[in-house]
């Protein structure tokens, strides 16, 4: 599995020829967009999805939240963590502490069903956060940590911890780890066609003349 990612990743496969690829191989599409991609250093990003997921609580309401002990002791390096806050765009339930956690722990990315803060520290830091929002309202007595390494639906796609999850800007794909292979393999395939048609086409948008 290694060198397939490794192969994906090296010839630039998106998460767009990774749908199609589902599609094409007739397997139930688990890909979605929707998100704000900060930081990171470009291309796509791949890793093993270790899921969260937070509730709101009445403000003021005892509660403990676990996002920051998931990304600096609870995922393993090169994991993805994935938080789903319901996709609340008003509370925050990552910022800079804890992706410097994140750093630390040698985590490839972060997806947020929810919002951060910091946003301008994060987009020029090394690490890949998708998120839905931002906002400066913190989450601390207004989220508490319901489950972590559950099973999470972000806006219809199924995220399992385990799973092989890719994120670029475009936003992410979830692949179930034993289909994952047969999947980059498809779409290896679909890259490379698609790179001869542009090709072709770019060498026809040059000739076009321009008023």
């Amino acid at each position: 599995m290694k060198e397939a990612i490794r192969q994906a990743i090296a010839a630039g496969v998106s998460v767009g020829q990774l749908s199609d690829a589902m599609d094409e191989l007739g397997l139930p599409q688990n890909a979605g967009g929707g998100y704000r991609l900060l930081g990171g250093r470009g291309g796509t990003v791949f890793g093993r999805a270790f899921t969260l997921k937070q509730e709101l609580v009445t403000l003021g309401e005892a509660s403990v939240t676990r996002q920051g002990e998931a990304a600096l002791s609870l995922a393993s390096a090169g994991d993805i963590l994935v938080i789903d806050a319901g996709g609340n765009p008003g509370v925050a339930t990552w910022g800079e502490g804890h992706s410097l956690r994140a750093q630390i722990n040698g985590l490839n990315g972060v997806v947020l069903h929810g919002a951060t803060r910091d946003a301008r520290t994060l987009e020029g830091g090394p690490l890949p956060i998708l998120c839905r929002s931002t906002t400066p309202v913190r989450s601390k007595g207004r989220f508490r940590t319901a489950s972590v390494g559950e099973p999470v639906n972000l806006a219809d796609v199924k995220v399992a911890t385990g799973d092989l999850l890719a994120i670029d800007m475009d936003g992410i794909v979830c692949l179930p780890w034993e289909l994952a292979r047969e999947v980059l393999t498809k779409a290896l395939k679909i890259l490379k066609l698609e790179n001869k048609r542009d090709i072709n086409l770019r060498e026809q948008a040059t000739r076009r003349p321009y008023d």
